[in-house]
């Protein structure tokens, strides 16, 4: 399987989510990880079942998890970019992504 490498901002949004939901439940903020981590390793299989988003950024795609955060993507022949991991509900626009 490609590898699934993860950008420096990717990293930051993952360890803020965790910390936010172990406020609250250290086991809910685990099980989030792991729920991203799973959809990552599936967008390997298959880079192009998330959206296009090019309204954001050139190549980047985006796919729900089910969690209320979506994990942003570029598909590459090296495996698969996580640049960014965002909340649903945030007004996402492509500042996020320069």
């Amino acid at each position: 399987m490609p590898p699934i490498r993860f950008t420096q901002s990717a990293e930051t949004d993952l360890l803020e989510l965790w910390v936010t939901i172990a406020e609250e439940n250290l086991t809910a903020a685990d099980e989030v990880l792991d729920v991203i981590q799973a959809t990552a390793t599936l967008l390997c299989t298959q880079p192009e079942m998330g959206r296009e988003r090019p309204e954001l950024a050139e190549g980047l795609r985006s796919l729900p998890t089910r969690t209320p955060y979506l994990i942003f993507y570029l598909p590459d022949d090296n495996g698969l970019l996580v640049v960014r991991v965002l909340h649903h509900a945030r007004d996402i626009d492509a500042e996020y992504f320069s």
